[in-house]
């Protein structure tokens, strides 16, 4: 089979990097597919794309649907809290903390009682599913799925928690007779994103392990899942065109140096707790100058704030190299942070190079840390907070810590967990005294969570697709 059309519907930075790459692409033209994009407004406006091969994806259409069914939203909101795990339980608390200045206490307390009882019900998760998809059809891309006549789609995930507009766009290619499958984009989508949305023809999961909680959590049965890898960490197996020296000059930093790479999250007060740490007092940490590199997270509430503007200023007067996986242009243009996330160009981007040549990174339990492990970059993960004030319960490291993911025992093997700043200086100089500390339990855990690495798992995604239809 030749030229089969298979539409792929993308919302948000992770499904786009991990679909829309060039790798994923040129695995899709070997098999013989012609890959049908369904892009959101902010992806479609921003670049010349062909008019052929790329379509909205309607997601403001799904929003405006589910404004106006009070019900729907319900269903979807329970459907978020029946996979019952330890990181389900600390969001369905989340929710209730977000609800204490919205309403009253009469009206939480019964959100409580119903949503909690009825979360627990055995079977619950179908039902919701079943309902979602008889109550409300939608017809959003109908018209565009029968012209394009698609011989089946991909969704990143099951439509689960931040993965509904993807499965709406996968149920109305169902009742077309389109086959749909499944690929899931991160580590933690299982476990923490609430039950499935709707049932793929076959579902690709990275290992083994993510089996085997599909079929608990979420009752797929085993032949309708496959294990292939995470398509995205491929690039991490691809050689890099530049050696360490050359990488590191090109930044502008010192390859005669050692390298601490901080990749923070959202919270803002991290930032300024490594700003005191690695420039104020740096002599506590290494007798000999360091290289520091800070990525920021990319999400407009941390670098749209007034504080990140002032501290990237000190950073960058301090010799600190500023890694932006996405950059804000003063006047709002976001050509530059949509073009990273749909990965038009072949090749290593700069992550690869410094999950390879920094010696070691420090991080706050996020999926960065994995990738570490895969590049066999030892992690110091902060389980502490200095600064608490103004904090709900969710930016804080305990919040991280009772997490289902950052529970298993491989993946506290494979890092350290600091829990006082001694700890967190003694183990920045044990690792750059010795990177190779820990680096079997690196291997393990990597394998663990995503099976085979070997940067094949584009190709046994796109030929679990073709010998499926």
């Amino acid at each position: 089979m030749t030229n089969i059309k298979i539409g792929i519907p993308l919302h948000g930075k992770m499904s786009s990097r991990t679909f829309h790459s060039a790798s994923f692409r040129n695995c899709l033209s070997a098999d013989g597919f012609k890959p049908i994009y369904f892009l959101t407004a902010d992806y479609l406006d921003s670049f010349a794309f062909d008019s052929e091969q790329y379509f909205e994806l309607k997601a403001s259409e799904y929003q405006q649907y589910y404004s106006r069914h009070a019900f729907l939203r319900t269903l979807k909101s329970l459907r978020r809290f029946v996979v019952r795990t330890e990181t389900t339980d600390l969001r369905f608390r989340e929710e209730i903390e977000n609800m204490l200045f919205d309403k009253s206490l009469w009206k939480i307390g019964g959100y409580i009682y119903y949503t909690d009882i009825l979360r627990r019900m055995p079977g619950l998760g179908n039902l919701l599913l079943w309902m979602e998809s008889r109550l409300y059809v939608t017809h959003v891309h109908d018209k565009w799925i029968k012209e394009q006549e698609l011989n089946c789609a991909l969704t990143p995930g099951m439509a689960n928690y931040r993965f509904e507009y993807a499965g709406q766009f996968a149920l109305e290619a169902q009742r077309l007779n389109v086959l749909v499958f499944g690929a899931i984009t991160n580590y933690d989508n299982v476990v923490n994103m609430g039950f499935r949305g709707f049932t793929p023809v076959c579902l690709a999961v990275w290992s083994r392990a993510m089996a085997d909680d599909v079929i608990k959590l979420h009752g797929l049965p085993a032949n309708r899942i496959e294990v292939t890898g995470p398509v995205q960490y491929d690039r991490f197996k691809q050689p890099l065109s530049m050696g360490r020296e050359d990488f590191l000059r090109s930044i502008k930093l010192d390859p005669d140096r050692k390298t601490v790479f901080f990749a923070g999250g959202v919270n803002i007060t991290r930032y300024f707790e490594i700003y005191n740490l690695f420039i104020k007092q740096r002599e506590r940490i290494w007798p000999e100058p360091l290289n520091i590199v800070i990525r920021p997270y990319p999400h407009d509430k941390l670098l749209s704030s007034p504080g990140w503007q002032v501290l990237k200023n000190l950073f960058q007067e301090a010799g600190v190299y500023i890694s932006a996986p996405i950059s804000l242009d003063p006047g709002g243009d976001r050509t530059g942070e949509l073009k990273n996330d749909l990965f038009f160009e072949e090749g290593p981007d700069e992550l690869s190079y410094l999950l390879r040549y920094s010696d070691v990174m420090i991080n706050y339990f996020s999926t960065i840390s994995l990738e570490a492990a895969i590049c066999d970059l030892p992690v110091i993960h902060v389980g502490y907070d200095l600064f608490t004030y103004g904090h709900r319960f969710h930016m804080t490291t305990a919040f991280q810590q009772r997490q289902t993911h950052n529970l298993r025992k491989l993946r506290l093997a494979a890092s350290r967990v600091a829990k006082n700043e001694k700890e967190l200086l003694k183990y920045i100089n044990d690792y750059l005294n010795d990177r190779t500390l820990d680096q079997g339990a690196r291997y393990d855990y990597a394998v663990s969570e995503c099976g085979e690495l070997d940067g094949q798992a584009g190709t046994r995604l796109s030929r679990m697709i073709k010998s499926r239809l």
